[in-house]
């Protein structure tokens, strides 16, 4: 498996992860209303023994209003592990109770964004305001963050398990138990557009371009909404070399998801083997510009178009920076050849 590909394979991971809870179609794994008793918490070695406490908080957007239906993680932070999930209601509240002692990270998901906070519980009540970086714009083709699919409401919950299993198991980099988890959800509902849109991105990963391409085809078959689809199909567009068919493919998914980086790198990614280096960095930097973008590969790529553009104090620089951060990744000896060219002006 290619080490580069993974990185960027990883952030659609967290896309998928993302975009399901903006859809809605998951009940709370631990208790059936939103903030509810979470069932299982047991007191930890290591923590404050004896107490449990609770968390309550809210998500909020940029501009300060609340979001309903977002997804909110409890995670253990001795272990990394979930310990329970919840989502928000119609205030964009959210209450954990019930919860032993020790250190914790919240995090919320909408879209393709996500807000963390870490907090340490020792009885009593803590609490936290998550603040998602979304746009207050109404929603566009009915597709806004706070929207469910009417696709998801079809998904039988064995399914939906299953798929959060995978979801799990890619963040953890088990890959195997990932792809045995998304190929169970798909037994249970072959028409799952998540799941398909995650093994698919999984198949990206093993370079198996043509099936990923199969499996986001049928994901928008299923749900012609789910931006995320869009978003992976135009990746193994672009690994086909079919940059103008991939264009068409994102601007799609940026029309339906204006606030995700991933669409605007593969964007840039697409107009660069167009050779038409102009292009291509508009897009890059607003990836750039967007939280979570930053990873090594879009320093890569980000100098192929500075070098296309005869500006080589930038290309270098950006190469400089993905080898500091991926010395020995299969694109190390490549980047380095353009640095090379980058530092003699092209030559």
């Amino acid at each position: 498996m290619k080490r580069g590909v993974l990185f960027f394979a990883l952030a659609l991971v967290f896309a998928c992860t993302s975009s399901f809870a903006q859809r809605g179609g998951l009940e709370p794994s631990m208790g059936s209303q939103p903030g509810g008793l979470q069932e299982g918490l047991q007191p930890r070695a290591g923590g404050f023994t004896g107490q449990l406490g609770s968390i309550t908080g809210s998500v909020v957007s940029l501009a300060g209003n609340p979001l309903r239906d977002v997804q909110v993680q409890l995670q253990d932070l001795n272990t990394g592990g979930a310990v329970a999930r919840t989502f928000t209601d119609s205030s964009g509240s959210f209450l954990f109770s019930g919860v032993p002692a020790g250190a914790y990270e919240l995090v919320a998901v909408s879209g393709m964004y996500q807000a963390s906070d870490r907090v340490e519980v020792r009885g009593l009540t803590a609490s936290t305001i998550l603040r998602i970086p979304l746009r207050d714009a109404p929603p566009r083709d009915g597709a806004g963050s706070n929207t469910i699919s009417v696709a998801q409401y079809r998904v039988p919950e064995k399914a939906r398990e299953a798929f959060m299993k995978a979801q799990e198991a890619s963040s953890k980099l088990k890959i195997d138990e990932a792809q045995k988890h998304v190929q169970r959800a798909l037994e249970i509902y072959p028409n799952y557009a998540d799941a398909l849109t995650l093994r698919a991105i999984l198949e990206l990963n093993q370079s198996d371009i043509k099936a990923a391409v199969d499996d986001t085809q049928r994901a928008i078959q299923s749900d012609s909404s789910y931006a995320l689809a869009y978003t992976v199909m135009g990746s193994a567009l672009n690994a086909m070399g079919s940059f103008d068919e991939a264009l068409r493919v994102l601007q799609r998914s940026e029309t339906l998801a204006p606030d995700a980086w991933q669409t605007y790198y593969e964007q840039g990614k697409a107009y660069l083997g167009k050779s038409d280096y102009r292009s291509s960095m508009q897009q890059l930097d607003k990836a750039a510009s967007m939280p979570h973008s930053d990873f090594p590969l879009m320093h890569l790529v980000r100098g192929r178009a500075f070098l296309g553009l005869a500006q080589y104090e930038d290309a270098a620089a950006e190469l400089e920076i993905f080898l500091r951060k991926e010395p020995d990744g299969p694109e190390a000896q490549q980047a380095r050849t353009m640095l090379e060219r980058a530092k003699q002006g092209g030559k």
